[in-house]
């Protein structure tokens, strides 16, 4: 209910009174949820298989018409209030959504731009919803403050991704660029760690959680891989190149970008002539 509220309602006023402000005080203990992270990716990536099931895409494709009608039909004069609860069993918060009153004077063509989803283009919803909230600024704080926590965690490396890479369409970009490149260079300065037994954290390049992501910003954010390489990589291919790690040194050469490709070849080479690192298709040969 709160994922379709967040993808449908203009009034972002409202809702940034209503719910957002809710929701910022608790955003270290959403990203950490499987159902709390829910609508901050939504916001972030709207409508991503990655993060809903088919039938959970379904069921909110076909339930926001049915429920903006219903809404609209069964509106009272007074102000209605509904709770929506967000985590699971062993967390909860309720918020109050309060649903203005319909004008029953609209014609039918607003009824079928309700239907539809609002007026409002869906960019400039997430825009508001967002940056001009204050949402993402913090979000970006709560991922740079716990960072080594949320990139092993199995649901909080989903949110990183995708404020690491300023979320679908840029969303984040040019507002937040400093404070997304400080993620970076945070996800970076604990790749540079030493490699370590005693330690009692797994190192993030050898975390399963960890170095897939740092595997996938690698391919999809240039940015983030040419300060990782400079920062934490370069010089040390080889001590890296087994394990879950070697994926993420590969990477480099599977980068579509071919900036990203001439960072790494010249380290790489020979790791490859040698069979150490197996190369494969970057994502540009791949397609061709």
């Amino acid at each position: 209910v709160l994922v379709s509220i967040l993808s449908v309602v203009d009034d972002t006023k409202l809702i940034t009174k209503v719910i957002i402000r809710e929701l910022q005080p608790i955003l270290k203990e959403l990203v950490f949820d499987k159902n709390g992270r829910r609508p901050l990716l939504q916001l972030l990536h709207p409508n991503c298989s990655r993060y809903f099931s088919p039938d959970e895409l379904d069921s909110m494709n076909s339930s926001i018409p049915c429920l903006s009608l219903k809404d609209q039909s069964e509106a009272s004069s007074q102000t209605e209030t509904s709770k929506v609860s967000i985590g699971d069993n062993d967390s909860k918060e309720d918020i109050e959504v309060k649903v203005p009153e319909v004008n029953e004077d609209k014609t039918s063509v607003d009824d079928t731009d309700l239907a539809e989803g609002g007026k409002k283009d869906p960019f400039v919803r997430r825009q508001e919803l967002l940056i001009n909230s204050g949402l993402a600024e913090g979000l970006l704080d709560v991922c740079i403050e716990n960072v080594g926590e949320l990139i092993r965690s199995n649901f909080g490396k989903e949110v990183v991704y995708e404020v690491a890479t300023g979320g679908f369409g840029g969303i984040l970009h040019p507002t937040l660029d400093d404070k997304i490149n400080s993620l970076h260079k945070a996800i970076a300065s604990l790749a540079a760690l030493p490699k370590s037994e005693d330690s009692q954290e797994e190192h993030v390049l050898l975390n399963f959680f960890s170095s897939r992501t740092i595997r996938k910003l690698i391919l999809d954010c240039p940015n983030f891989a040419s300060i990782l390489w400079d920062e934490a990589l370069k010089g040390k291919s080889e001590l890296w190149s087994h394990g879950h790690s070697c994926k993420v040194i590969a990477a480099f050469l599977e980068s579509s970008d071919s900036k990203v490709q001439k960072l790494a070849k010249k380290e790489l080479q020979p790791l490859i002539d040698n069979g150490t690192l197996k190369k494969q298709k970057s994502r540009e040969e791949a397609t061709q």
